[in-house]
């Protein structure tokens, strides 16, 4: 048992003097290491954040006069007192009108 221990203690010794020899090359390769890391990072493309319009609850829902179809107010589109769901909708029921 006493010789495992004295063989242990050899190890760490010779461990601790190459570490000792080695500080500046040991550090300079940490740093190198934590750079590289770093760019590595800001090099990543950034992910774009997907925003959900936050609607309220009582969100009012009108209907497009040239498909039927009902959206909420703030996404339609108003021209005079009528509100469309899309621009194509709203060109298309002027064009009809001509």
């Amino acid at each position: 048992m006493s010789e495992w221990i004295v063989v242990i203690l050899v190890i760490l010794a010779l461990i601790g003097l190459v570490i000792y020899k080695y500080r500046r090359q040991l550090q300079t390769g940490w740093v190198m290491w934590q750079t590289f890391r770093r760019l590595k990072q800001q090099m990543k493309p950034k992910q774009k954040s997907v925003e959900t319009k936050s609607r309220s609850t009582d969100t009012q829902l009108v209907r497009c006069p040239k498909c039927n179809k009902w959206t909420p107010q703030e996404d339609s589109v108003k021209l005079k007192s009528n509100y469309f769901c899309s621009h194509a909708c709203m060109e298309e029921s002027l064009s009809f009108n001509k």
